[in-house]
């Protein structure tokens, strides 16, 4: 008589081994896709002839071509700089790895960013992905500052790591961009009251999806977005950190802000329009007086004159080391 394992159990080993051979054909053909996309990716970025290199400030990786490698060392050296402040201003306890891409020419830049870039655009940060990525020559044709270029892309990165990825209207992510970066000027703040003026400017609540992919609209987008958190900070100082955190906790910035401030967003946005234009139409007849008209427009073209001659020395300084 046989053992009672070959009468029961024996049959069974068959079709068992079967089920699990076929349960891994089935896995494998499905990660197939995701493996070869992986490689593909991979085999793009290696194309583009990047070296990469970790710093030492923090968990931050740095991908540039030879040509890049001078922008790439003063791009490290400002976020080496820059990060401990805009992380700590959200109460960031711990950035994570960021991924740093400074490249030299709009064909890599449009690849990285997937041509989902405006032709205006100098720099990006993708969110999901974590990277930041920098066109060198499109910063240097610009009359923004490298450092404030830098300290833009920190502070959008560093938000969604505070917010847990939380969503958050566009006006209050670039508005606090803007201030974190320090980046407002003469030109924008008269830029913005000519807006006001002329009555081209857009509500705040109408910000807060996309913002206009031509320059001129998202440039007004900009500064109101600006002067609209700069408002909400300076009358609550020290609240920011307790609206990311509760954004984070909820799951849903209007609440977040409604708990925070004691009023909703749509409250908000009309009681800032009011002020703003109040103040700024009580100023009009000074700033539209001719004295001032010249004063403005001679530091417009001092200002315009020194920036190019500083970015063309360094254009020659990049062509000249290449040789």
């Amino acid at each position: 008589m046989r053992p009672l394992y070959w009468v029961l159990v024996r049959p069974l080993c068959r079709p068992v081994k079967v089920f699990i051979s076929a349960i891994a054909v089935t896995l494998m053909v499905v990660q197939v896709p995701f493996a070869w996309s992986s490689i593909e990716e991979s085999r793009d970025l290696d194309r583009m002839g990047y070296i990469v290199s970790v710093s030492d400030c923090g968990p931050y990786v740095f991908h540039y071509s030879d040509r890049s490698r001078k922008m790439a060392v003063e791009v490290e050296q400002l976020i080496c700089e820059s990060a401990p402040d805009i992380a700590e201003e959200v109460g960031l306890q711990d950035p994570g790895r960021i991924d740093v891409y400074v490249v030299s020419n709009r064909k890599d830049f449009d690849l990285l960013s997937g041509s989902k870039m405006p032709e205006w655009g100098e720099a990006f940060s993708d969110l999901v992905k974590r990277r930041i990525v920098i066109d060198t020559r499109a910063v240097l044709r610009t009359p923004r500052p490298l450092k404030t270029v830098v300290r833009h892309e920190l502070s959008h990165l560093f938000l969604v790591q505070k917010t847990g990825g939380a969503s958050c209207p566009t006006w209050f992510v670039e508005g606090l961009a803007m201030r974190q970066s320090r980046e407002w000027t003469m030109s924008d703040q008269w830029n913005l009251m000519t807006s006001i003026w002329s009555g081209n400017l857009p509500d705040l609540e109408d910000l807060e999806g996309r913002f206009p992919r031509s320059a001129a609209n998202a440039s007004i987008a900009y500064k109101l977005s600006y002067a609209a958190v700069s408002r909400l900070l300076e009358k609550n100082p020290g609240y920011l950190v307790t609206l990311l955190s509760f954004t984070r906790d909820l799951g849903d910035f209007d609440r977040a802000f409604l708990l925070t401030f004691g009023e909703t967003t749509g409250d908000f946005a009309a009681e800032f329009h009011l002020d703003l234009e109040s103040k700024y139409n009580a100023a009009a007849p000074v700033f539209r007086s001719p004295p001032f008209w010249l004063a403005m427009a001679l530091l417009l073209i001092l200002a315009f004159v020194l920036k190019k001659i500083k970015n063309r020395r360094r254009i020659r300084e990049w062509e000249s080391d290449e040789l």
